[in-house]
């Protein structure tokens, strides 16, 4: 990075036992998806960032790259993709963090810089429209998902979650969604449901309502993108969800145990 560009960021390299996970996402980049990503090139990159709910950072660390976006999906996490389009190499796209998201389990750091980088590959290769749809009332569970494709897509979810989730009383579950600066808590007697709009036109609900858990997509969103993503992005925000939540209480079981 030059010296006067503003951001502190990191590499997954720099996150505990991360080299590894660095050399997957780049071998993802450069082989898997390098075809899908050369797409990008003609692309607007005021649609891409609307598509993902990321911002255009207007500085830019060297001179080849062609833009860059931010991306924000829950506190700490902060996440930085930067277009290369090199005379002699190519394109590419490097993937940064802030660095308080080392606070981030590697991993997870991972999936989420996986996730963006593979929407944006979709959007390279134009299997994905540059448009945003409208979220509507109906909702698609993971249950009703699960037994249309037999796909176990709602057990894999919350297996070793389930039992934590069911721990949250409404008060910390309200306060673990605040912590998170993302999504909207309500709460009542029996329950609570968290909304959280994952992508601008993708939006997660997770209910609990005494001793019952249900997962739902917003129905249009789900059949845009998919299952890989619908079950990657819920994984995601239920550990982020799980990890406040012990932060406001921490009588509640270490992830550990089940995870």
């Amino acid at each position: 990075m030059t010296s006067g560009f503003p951001y502190d960021l990191v590499t997954l390299g720099q996150f505990p036992s991360g080299w590894g996970w660095e050399g997957q996402l780049r071998a993802y980049i450069r082989k898997k998806y390098r075809q899908d990503l050369d797409g990008l090139v003609d692309l607007p990159p005021t649609q891409l960032a609307a598509c993902l709910g990321a911002d255009l950072v207007p500085e830019r660390p060297y001179d080849t790259i062609r833009w860059g976006l931010r991306r924000r999906p829950c506190r700490p996490l902060e996440l930085f993709f930067f277009y290369n389009v090199d005379p002699e190499f190519g394109t590419d796209l490097r993937v940064f963090y802030s660095r308080p998201s080392l606070a981030l389990p590697t991993e997870d750091a991972y999936v989420f810089a996986w996730d963006y980088v593979a929407l944006l590959a979709r959007y390279g290769r134009g299997s994905l429209p540059l448009h945003l749809q409208t979220p509507g009332d109906a909702w698609l569970t993971l249950t009703a998902l699960e037994a249309e494709l037999g796909r176990g897509l709602q057990r894999f979810t919350l297996q070793g979650r389930q039992e934590v989730l069911l721990c949250l009383t409404p008060e910390v579950a309200a306060a673990a969604t605040w912590r998170l600066a993302t999504g909207a808590c309500q709460t009542g007697n029996q329950g609570w449901t968290i909304s959280w709009p994952v992508l601008p036109d993708l939006v997660l609900r997770v209910s609990r309502e005494n001793d019952r858990l249900e997962l739902a997509y917003e129905a249009g969103g789900a059949a845009k993108y998919g299952p890989e993503f619908l079950i990657s992005f819920a994984w995601l925000y239920l550990n982020a969800l799980l990890r406040q939540a012990r932060q406001v209480d921490p009588s509640l079981p270490q992830l550990s145990k089940y995870f």
